[in-house]
């Protein structure tokens, strides 16, 4: 983007503009864009935590809305939050949106006036947090649902309760028409719609046991917080009215977030990440129980000792400082374009630029869930990619269970005749492997 690339024209993913907005900005500190996006990422955190701190007051006294706080924060590593992944940054939307709702429903007196005033603040940030990661639109229709509540437990007539509602739906759902709209008045609604809209339906499943694997994964690491929602009705019985009514909208918002987790599928650990924001605030309440208490000190040691673990093996199995050093060594011996069909795309980050294809991305490639979903035949595109002789192609041996095999047999055939093996690392259960072209003559580097 920062070489005048337009995301889902020259650029093709799946993300929101948003989310490139947010990694573009980082890349302008390069070449510390690695602590950028890092301290960036941290400062979310942290700004998140007080925000669950704020709305976990309501049901707890502030120890316990501490407790939730770094309940949220420990958790993150266990789902592989360390890395930046979207919900780091767009559950401070989410947080922030909700905080307007929960002041809504402690306040003692209301006039309709000042529910569309927090209302529409809330459905500002969540049509903001759309444009980072669409799956927040569950959470959002849950957040519409509940002002609609509100209104009617206010005694708001029904003509003017559709209204606001509407009004709720218009401005949520106006930064993604806004950015369509551009799209399409330059030219590139069709990609744009496409990217946005459509192609998520044309993926195909993950193999049954990957699936069953990342579904029992996912289960464990939502299972804990969720467990303390029903935790609640045995030990939480003297409760202020106020402290019911923001428990029932915690616990309701919680359960929301975590069946948009299920329904989305595939689930990936970090899928989990929204679902913690919600449940980390929920399990405050349980901070007013002796029994709750020390449950609570319980979950947080072990998360925080179970997510270092975590972070660890992570590093063992996706390589480290180390590997990232040691693969830009060999590349710097010898300049040229790098070509990664399976491996970290942050690799691309440090090189100058290489427009081999416009699908960077190497799941687009490698992926079988992805055959034909991201707007291009990836047997096609690897050839087109092949053809402009790659000096660096990395790949990933044995080939995963899920691995495009038409596009592989493609890609080695080509590297046994004409690529050399330049590095291999373990990593996980398999190899890191680069290879490197071994004439010289007649590369044809974009």
């Amino acid at each position: 983007m920062l070489h005048g690339a337009i995301p889902f024209v020259d650029v093709w993913d799946r993300k929101p503009l948003g989310l490139f907005i947010i990694y573009a900005f980082f890349h302008l500190f390069a070449p510390y864009q690695l602590w950028a996006y890092q301290l960036g990422a941290l400062l979310s955190v942290c700004l998140t935590a007080i925000v669950v701190m704020k709305m976990a007051r309501c049901v707890a006294s502030a120890t316990g809305a501490l407790f939730a706080a770094l309940l949220y924060v420990a958790w993150l590593d266990l789902a592989g939050g360390q890395g930046g992944q979207s919900p780091v940054f767009y559950n401070l939307l989410v947080g922030c949106a909700m905080l307007n709702i929960v002041r809504l429903i402690r306040a003692e007196t209301l006039t309709q006036a000042e529910i569309i005033k927090r209302g529409s603040m809330a459905m500002l940030l969540f049509g903001l947090s759309l444009q980072i990661k669409y799956t927040t639109v569950f959470e959002g229709c849950f957040a519409g649902l509940f002002l609609g509540y509100i209104l009617k437990r206010h005694r708001i007539s029904w003509p003017d309760t559709g209204r606001d509602l509407t009004l709720f739906a218009t401005i949520a759902l106006l930064p993604t028409v806004v950015v369509g709209g551009t799209y399409w008045l330059c030219g590139y609604g069709s990609q744009w719609w496409f990217a946005n809209i459509i192609s998520i339906f044309y993926r195909t499943k993950e193999p049954p046991a990957i699936l069953a694997h990342n579904f029992r994964n996912i289960a464990l690491l939502i299972g804990p917080l969720l467990l303390n929602i029903v935790l609640q009705m045995f030990l939480c019985r003297n409760r202020t009215a106020v402290q019911r009514k923001c428990a029932f909208f915690f616990n309701a918002w919680s359960v929301c977030a975590v069946i948009g987790v299920f329904l989305i599928g595939e689930w990936f650990n970090h899928y989990a990440i929204p679902a913690f924001l919600p449940l980390s605030i929920a399990s405050a309440t349980l901070f007013t129980s002796s029994v709750g208490r020390v449950w609570l000190m319980v979950l947080l040691a072990a998360g925080t000792v179970a997510g270092q673990v975590m972070v660890l093996e992570n590093q063992k199995r996706y390589g480290n400082a180390r590997t990232f050093h040691n693969i830009m060594d060999v590349i710097s011996k010898e300049k040229g374009c790098l070509f990664i069909y399976n491996g970290s795309a942050i690799f691309y980050d440090f090189l100058p630029p290489c427009r081999l294809t416009d699908h960077p991305f190497p799941g687009h490639f490698h992926s079988v869930v992805e055959n034909r979903a991201t707007g291009m035949d990836p047997a096609t595109e690897i050839r087109k990619v092949l053809r402009q002789n790659p000096t660096y192609i990395m790949a990933y041996a044995p080939p995963a269970a899920d691995e495009n095999e038409a596009v592989r047999a493609i890609l080695y055939d080509r590297i046994r005749q004409a690529y050399t093996e330049a590095y291999r690392e373990r990593q996980g259960k398999g190899f890191l492997v680069l290879y490197r072209l071994d004439a010289p003559a007649g590369r044809e580097q974009p």
